[in-house]
């Protein structure tokens, strides 16, 4: 055993942090894991803490119920996700509706990542059906924060409307995920469609979009603001 009588005190808490932070990455692994197989309902805390060789407590402790899990592994991801991929939704000399069916490819192939089909159900439908749980109130956070990154992406381009009127990226950012949630529904519950048959699907909702909102040359050649033309 490790002699750790001369390590300061501030190291100790810092050890015993990454070391509570690692085993709860740990159990949210195994949990994620058990959800694919089993399903989420047929999963007990106590398949969790077995496959996480730990005692069922210590797993009720770090998170209070199955569900407590699945909140974090689908907030934790998701925020992760969208850090990452921040820098991503730009591509020089890129049409404006392909633009978007990568930003929102990229959101659907990073979110079948972060848990696969099967739970992505389990937690819609929950949502729906308890819309007064904390699962369901995390779950409409997180969807609000998809409209905020859609919202963002086309805050940063300089967009011009065929109406001429001015153009709402908030409004937007709020259509546009519209258009692709009951496209990621279809995927999540259609077990063999695939990503490639996704963004077809996507493709063919959002590219007549584009073309009757945006005027040619924002379609054609989008610009992010502040750009020299």
């Amino acid at each position: 055993m490790s002699d750790l009588s001369n390590v300061p005190l501030h190291g100790l808490v810092g050890l015993r942090d990454r070391k509570k932070a690692l085993r709860r990455d740990e159990i949210i692994a195994a949990a994620r894991d058990l959800f694919a197989r089993k399903g989420i309902d047929a999963t007990t805390m106590a398949d969790i803490a077995a496959a996480s060789v730990i005692s069922p407590p210590t797993v009720f402790n770090y998170f209070g119920s199955k569900d407590g899990i699945l909140i974090a592994l689908i907030t934790e991801g998701t925020t992760a996700a969208r850090e990452e991929d921040r820098d991503l939704h730009w591509e020089e000399a890129t049409d404006l509706a392909t633009l978007i069916v990568k930003l929102f490819q990229r959101i659907s192939s990073r979110t079948l990542e972060i848990a696969d089909k099967r739970v992505w159900r389990y937690a819609e439908a929950a949502a729906i059906r308890h819309p007064e749980t904390e699962l369901a109130r995390q779950y409409e956070h997180v969807s609000s924060a998809l409209v905020g990154v859609v919202t963002d992406f086309f805050a940063g381009l300089d967009l011009r409307l065929q109406s001429g009127e001015a153009c709402s990226t908030t409004y937007l950012g709020q259509l546009f995920h519209d258009i692709w949630m009951p496209c990621f529904i279809r995927l999540i519950t259609v077990e063999n469609q695939s990503l490639a048959e996704h963004e077809v699907m996507l493709r063919a909702r959002i590219q007549p979009l584009v073309s009757a909102l945006f005027e040619a040359s924002t379609a054609q050649t989008p610009r992010r603001k502040g750009s020299v033309a």
